[in-house]
């Protein structure tokens, strides 16, 4: 059995804008549909679905778009963390002794963006008690300048998260306004099929398209097709 694809966000809005749109500009569609519930009042009803759901699938473009933008600032801002992390390190052990090196939190370097920053902080914060370092380049305002880098890091991260949670919620958003418009544009589809019945431009105005019967050609077809067959079998 199968079934009907999804309608994309822009296909519900285009419908339910010509459905709602189009009802309300023409006095005779909107005169017919009052009798059977569809006042104007009801009709703007719709409407405002219709601008809130347009305004929330708006609203989720935005979202999708800033949480993609926060990414890439991500994306940079670890590769320079990582770079001044990895720098200081490999500095730290090749001068250091392995107790001096511990008080530094050096050991593995960690994976996690959480445990990433955190020894981060702690390196740079540290580094500054170790004088040795300053005869390898490493003074106070350098650490201080591959310090922010770490930092940098750690706000691109928070803001890559609250983006993520807002476009969640913007998605959530969408999904919700987009329900009510079309379940409002279903039913009232339904009733004006049966306020403009016989009357295929109106209906055709607000995005009903009439079904038409099969042609002369496409009734003939499978018999034609029979007979074929049937003829080859005798052959």
């Amino acid at each position: 059995m199968s079934t009907r694809p999804m309608k994309s966000a822009a296909q519900q809005l285009n419908a339910a804008q010509l459905a709602i749109a189009n009802s309300l500009a023409d006095p005779e569609i909107k005169a017919a549909v009052a009798q059977f519930g569809f006042t104007t009042a009801k009709l703007n009803k719709g409407k405002a679905l219709y601008d809130a759901a347009l305004a929330a699938v708006n609203a989720q473009k935005s979202g999708k778009g800033a949480q993609k933008d926060t990414t890439a600032q991500l994306k940079a801002a670890l590769t320079d963390a990582r770079d001044a992390y990895q720098a200081l390190a490999k500095v730290a052990r090749a001068a250091l002794s392995k107790e001096e090196q511990a008080g530094l939190g050096l050991g593995k370097e960690p994976r996690g963006t959480a445990q990433f920053i955190a020894a981060g902080y702690t390196l740079f914060d540290n580094a500054g008690d170790v004088t040795a370092l300053a005869d390898f380049g490493y003074d106070a305002e350098r650490l201080a300048a591959e310090r922010a880098k770490i930092e940098a890091y750690d706000q691109a991260n928070q803001a890559q998260e609250m983006a993520k949670g807002s476009a969640q919620q913007a998605t959530q958003d969408q999904d919700a306004a987009l329900a009510a418009m079309s379940e409002w544009v279903a039913q009232y589809v339904k009733i004006a099929k049966v306020a403009l019945r016989g009357k295929k431009q109106l209906l055709e105005k607000i995005g009903v398209l009439a079904r038409t019967g099969k042609t002369a050609a496409q009734k003939a077809a499978p018999k034609k097709a029979a007979a074929t067959r049937a003829a080859k079998k005798k052959a």
